[in-house]
């Protein structure tokens, strides 16, 4: 089976994601996420109360795709690549988002200001996570090879809340600079 390279990405981001949110963190540590995987979250909210999904493309837009650097719907993100070289290859953005939902449910915050901070503190570990994973040395079986990856936006709110239950959802946006034969 050959490989391509956003799966390889996934790989890479669930590989460092996992390091940062769960195994370099102490098992009573609030803002630990109970498990980071690769597509949707499918999990009981109550039974694992910090989830991370993180997916190529964007399940809910559509229209959220990946493409060569010039493609006139793709965000700018302060990056001006050559599109194309003499005698081939050419650049594409590879985009998707990482998932995440938080269930702070009977006691696991004091109170609702506490809440945020947990929530804020994910946040920013993910955030970081993404722009200091390493993706240089992915080449996939087709011949396309990653250079960069950055976290360019994020939406992420309280969605539940008072008296002991606080739920938090959001999804981070990541796209990856790779270079195509």
């Amino acid at each position: 089976m050959k490989t391509q390279i956003v799966d390889l990405l996934l790989d890479r981001l669930v590989s460092e994601l996992t390091r940062t949110c769960i195994t370099e963190l102490e098992d009573k540590n609030p803002t630990r996420a109970d498990f980071v995987k690769k597509g949707l979250l499918q999990e009981n909210k109550l039974q694992k109360n910090i989830q991370i999904g993180v997916m190529g493309g964007d399940h809910e837009d559509p229209n959220y795709r990946d493409g060569i650097t010039t493609l006139s719907e793709l965000p700018n993100i302060g990056w001006k690549v050559p599109v194309r070289e003499v005698g081939g290859g050419e650049m594409w953005w590879r985009r998707g988002i990482i998932k995440v939902e938080m269930f702070l449910v009977g006691s696991n915050a004091e109170n609702e200001n506490q809440a945020h901070q947990y929530a804020y503190e994910i946040l920013g570990r993910i955030e970081e996570t993404v722009a200091a994973t390493y993706v240089a040395d992915l080449i996939d079986d087709f011949g396309e090879h990653a250079q960069l990856v950055f976290c360019f936006g994020n939406t992420f709110f309280e969605s539940g809340g008072p008296p002991k239950s606080y739920i938090f959802r959001g999804k981070i946006f990541w796209t990856a600079l790779t270079e195509r034969p």
